[in-house]
């Protein structure tokens, strides 16, 4: 019987053995397989927010057919934001009311506003926000002292105001404003 007993004791020991070791197994891959959902769930989530800031970063953007110009939109006026994009002034609305934006017309990467001047009454400008797709028609192209924001003054009507340096004049900027067509 004691022979018995040891096989028993064996055949129990090794078959509590191997339930372990499954069960660690099943374990370690079940929580592998949450880890990993985790992580993919997290990438995917992340995927989806970068695309849906492209896409808002895409739909902020100025057209002015007259003067072949298509690009994108930023917020705010530093040298950064100017040198590569159109800047938009923080203080000025974004969809209704008076739109400021800013660009640069020599001396930087990017130019968007070198040919502001040749923009005469009636000429379109279309603004682009959010989904929201606005038409102007420019009603002033005027040379302003570079210490005169009142252009960017709040309007009860929907305008937008285009503003740039003049190279040739340090002391002034050109500034051009459009009224939103009903």
């Amino acid at each position: 019987m004691k022979e018995c007993n040891k096989k028993c004791i064996n055949l129990v020991t090794l078959i509590i053995s191997v339930i372990i070791v499954v069960q660690t197994n099943l374990l370690t891959i079940m929580l592998f397989n949450l880890k990993t959902s985790t992580i993919t769930k997290e990438v995917s989530k992340i995927e989806t927010q970068e695309k849906l800031l492209d896409k808002t970063q895409e739909e902020w953007k100025l057209i002015i057919p007259k003067i072949n110009i298509e690009t994108s939109i930023k917020e705010g006026t530093d040298g950064e934001i100017i040198n590569n994009y159109i800047g938009h002034f923080e203080e000025t609305p974004y969809i209704n009311g008076n739109i400021g934006l800013i660009a640069a017309s020599a001396g930087y990467k990017e130019n968007y506003f070198a040919n502001l001047k040749d923009l005469a009454y009636g000429d379109v400008v279309i603004y682009i926000k959010d989904g929201n797709r606005k038409e102007y028609k420019v009603t002033s192209n005027n040379i302003i002292s570079q210490t005169d924001w009142s252009y960017l003054s709040t309007t009860k009507d929907n305008r937008i105001t285009l503003i740039t340096g003049i190279l040739e004049e340090p002391e002034n900027r050109r500034c051009v404003q459009a009224i939103e067509i009903s």
